[in-house]
């Protein structure tokens, strides 16, 4: 047992978990509502490899957790393979994760998270390190964006066509977006309902004179992650139509969806019937 070595670098963040905030565990169709932030590590001195130690407290006896992810930039699907540290099992009130020899000239991003949605509480993350870095809060998906809430479903042989290797991609619920003037729109699809998350795609196509022209966005590969799949903020021009396709990769998904469109301007969306 020996004194713990005292880091060269710290810096202490106040935080909350409120109604918009506190999104529950990696399970939880809400965990990307928690509070994110952006860590980067400035290395200096000609250091390869930094390491040290962050905490987190929170003021009311909850389950905490700390984990922190590649990228530094706002975290949009959980993926272990994308993970670089956690703190490990929901701790009550208070949780540690280390970091050990992660890039010296790196970013990371923090997701601070209590064990079930609407746990409410302030927190308090220290970060501590053997080298400069600078932390900093992440703005929500889709902050100040317009956001229309949506709602569908597959059905067998109605409304579930399969993936894009199949003719009838098209089939799928689709919804049409016009807008007058060029603007940003990001798509987020969830199935938080669904007994079997089903492997699903959200799609943004250029649509002209009733044609599906190019894709203009996607969520990338289909995947059944409880937070479910999004696009990235993509600028449309305008005045145009494009087409949001929600698709499952299967024919026979059975499942209710929720379609999640942000907007920078005001846009017109339908629900478009089946062709």
């Amino acid at each position: 047992l020996g004194e713990a070595p005292v880091a060269g670098f710290c810096e202490e963040v106040l935080g909350q978990w409120g109604s918009a905030s506190a999104g529950g565990n990696t399970a939880s169709p809400r965990y990307l509502d928690n509070p994110q932030y952006q860590l980067t590590i400035k290395g200096g001195s000609g250091r390869a490899r930094c390491s040290g130690t962050l905490t987190l407290e929170a003021a009311q006896k909850h389950p905490v957790n700390l984990r922190v992810f590649r990228s530094g930039f706002l975290v949009t699907r959980v993926l272990e393979i994308n993970t670089v540290a956690s703190s490990g099992k929901y701790r009550t009130q208070f949780c540690a994760c280390e970091l050990d020899g992660v890039e010296a000239d790196g970013s990371y991003t923090l997701v601070a998270s209590t064990f079930e949605p609407f746990m409410f509480s302030r927190f308090k993350l220290r970060v501590g390190l053997d080298c400069p870095f600078s932390i900093t809060p992440l703005a929500r998906e889709g902050a100040g964006m317009r956001l229309r809430e949506l709602h569908g479903s597959w059905a067998p042989g109605t409304g579930s066509s399969g993936g894009p290797v199949d003719q009838r991609c098209s089939s799928n619920p689709r919804f049409l977006v016009r807008t007058d003037r060029p603007t940003a729109v990001l798509a987020r699809l969830q199935t938080p309902r669904a007994a079997s998350l089903p492997l699903i795609n959200v799609s943004v196509f250029a649509f002209d004179n009733a044609v599906v022209g190019r894709t203009w966005a996607s969520s990338g590969s289909y995947t059944n992650s409880p937070q479910g799949v999004a696009t990235r903020p993509t600028d449309i021009d305008g005045p145009a139509e494009y087409l949001v396709v929600a698709s499952t990769w299967d024919h026979d998904a059975d499942a209710s969806f929720v379609l999640y469109l942000y907007s920078e301007d005001l846009v017109e969306v339908t629900p478009l019937p089946p062709p």
